[in-house]
């Protein structure tokens, strides 16, 4: 065999043996549900005018809810997930407000660190983190 012909064999080889290893996730790739990471029920407390107020932000594996006294619940269902950053997660769903419409394809972005979490809705851009929940 010549030389060239010993390249080409080892290139058609080396093509063959790639294509069969197996990629990892994309992490633009959208997931159902919501990451392992950000799960549990989360608090976060304030002084409102004298009085304690607890605002409660649950994450179960297919939905959130976060709730505090004197507001309607606000929920999300259907959801999926993609990273974004460390520790930060985009998650899209479908959004009910109390007795409000549903609103699909509501974004959020959940940031994790340091065993605790904050979000931010994303469908407005003025709107920034809205404070640290811990467990």
């Amino acid at each position: 065999m010549g030389k060239f012909s010993k390249v080409a064999m080892t290139a058609m080889l080396v093509l063959l043996v790639g294509g069969a290893v197996p990629t990892t996730a994309s992490a633009a790739t959208w997931h159902k549900g919501t990451p392992k990471a950000l799960r549990g029920n989360w608090k976060r407390s304030y002084n409102d005018r004298g009085s304690k107020v607890t605002i409660h932000f649950r994450i179960k594996s297919k939905s959130m809810d976060i709730s505090r006294p004197g507001w309607a619940v606000e929920s999300w269902s259907n959801l999926k997930y993609r990273k974004v950053g460390a520790g930060t997660y985009k998650i899209k769903g479908t959004y009910r407000n109390g007795g409000m419409l549903a609103q699909k394809n509501s974004h959020m972005k959940v940031k994790k660190s340091h065993s605790k979490v904050t979000y931010k809705n994303s469908w407005s851009k003025s709107y920034s983190y809205l404070g640290w929940f811990h467990k």
